[in-house]
């Protein structure tokens, strides 16, 4: 298979004038990131920025890495090698260490997860004790709001969460990491245990906080990074193969890889260094 020499950002070969090609600033930068656990290399030089606002989607086949990497940035996963900055700070500096880094890059998985009790201690379970006796019902419902929640539980918020439907529960989730300010957001595959009509909720919750803060998305379904992104980041086999603003990205995709996984959803990468098509 015919491969190209290395990852290629296909904004640097997009026709689109000087004025659309301005971006938001960065809000984390990777540089260089690679990964091995239990002797296997799991994530091989990876380089990319994080846009603010904005939305990246990080797609790839199953086994490419894409989770490892949002360990890796809320430092779930600390062997990594190279350099991963948020505003220009490193996060093995970050004041406080990982456990306050984690209030600033919050983490949400595939399937919500909810903590025996009411939806309004599942809210605030993150928060410090005097966060809490501090926190105003105007607080609560903002945070609901943005999430779009608040209409649903107004008035219920000492209910179990566990009632809560499993796309509610995602939402509180999103809610939950919204309440701690944090400067990014990661979701893995957010909305792939949810139905339809709720899949399509949070999708909209996730457009309008990426119109204010830089969302991180790894998602396995290449119709919603159409809808979702503002920036593709795609991964096989641990390596970055290639990177851009979401509408070069899927109407003029530059590596032979990714034009294969955009129509076939599969990848046949070579492990070894990319050559030229």
């Amino acid at each position: 298979m015919a491969k190209i020499s290395a990852p290629i950002n296909s904004d640097t070969l997009s026709q689109q004038s000087p004025a659309l090609r301005a971006s938001p600033s960065e809000c984390l930068r990777i540089d260089n990131l690679n990964l091995s656990l239990s002797g296997r290399l799991i994530l091989k030089q990876i380089s990319f920025g994080v846009p603010a606002p904005g939305m990246t989607c990080v797609i790839g086949p199953s086994g490419a890495g894409k989770s490892s990497l949002l360990r890796c940035l809320n430092l779930l996963h600390r062997s990594w090698t190279g350099t991963v900055q948020i505003n220009g700070i490193s996060i093995r500096d970050w004041p406080k260490g990982p456990e306050n880094l984690r209030r600033h890059i919050g983490l949400i998985g595939q399937k919500p997860v909810v903590f025996p009790g009411s939806i309004k201690k599942n809210l605030v379970f993150g928060l410090a004790h005097g966060e809490k006796r501090r926190l105003s019902r105007e607080q609560i419902q903002h945070t609901l709001t943005q999430a779009a929640l608040w209409p649903e539980v107004d008035g219920r918020l000492d209910a179990s969460a566990s009632d809560l439907s499993l796309g509610q529960q995602q939402r509180l989730c999103i809610a939950r990491t919204l309440i701690l300010n944090p400067k990014l957001i990661m979701l893995d595959e957010p909305t792939s245990s949810l139905d339809p009509h709720s899949r399509q909720t949070v999708e909209r919750t996730l457009s309008a906080l990426a119109q204010k803060m830089a969302v991180i998305c790894v998602t396995h379904d290449l119709e919603q990074a159409k809808r979702l992104a503002d920036q593709v980041v795609f991964l096989c086999e641990g390596r970055l193969i290639e990177s851009g603003r979401a509408e070069s990205f899927f109407q003029h995709p530059q590596q032979i890889e990714t034009r294969e996984f955009l129509q076939w959803e599969v990848c046949e990468c070579d492990p070894s260094p990319l050559k030229k098509a």
